[in-house]
């Protein structure tokens, strides 16, 4: 089935479950889950800061693999989260994405949230929305 699982995490309560999720369908499988996080180049933090929480998010899903007894990797890069997910999602050789359908910048108003969209439209693997 799935061997490497994508998880791009924002630190949103969405993104958060998607690990989670990620984390028990590598269980299943005997997969591999790959916790990313790309920093936007758009913030003005300074980028310490943005790193160490993009590490926070990070550790909570690994922490949880752990748990799980599944295998678990993490990236972070510096970029634009729009353009940069398919430079992810080749690095890391995913089989399938699991997203969260609303990060932190996502209205709840709207059906999808902008990154999931773009992920969809511009990612050619199997996309697992969490809703």
């Amino acid at each position: 089935m799935f061997e490497k699982i994508l998880v791009p995490t924002d630190g949103s309560e969405l993104a958060t479950k998607a690990g989670f999720q990620a984390v028990q369908l590598a269980k299943k499988t005997n997969g591999k889950v790959i916790v990313t996080h790309i920093i936007d180049q758009s913030l003005t933090e300074p980028y310490d800061e943005l790193e160490s929480k993009g590490q926070e998010y990070i550790k909570t899903i690994i922490d949880n693999a752990m748990e799980n007894e599944v295998n678990c990797e993490s990236m972070i890069i510096y970029g634009s989260p729009k353009y940069d997910i398919v430079t992810l999602t080749r690095k890391s050789e995913a089989d399938c994405i699991m997203i969260g359908t609303h990060g932190k910048t996502g209205l709840t108003s709207t059906l999808l949230g902008s990154f999931a969209q773009n992920v969809i439209k511009t990612i050619k693997l199997p996309i697992i929305l969490i809703k």
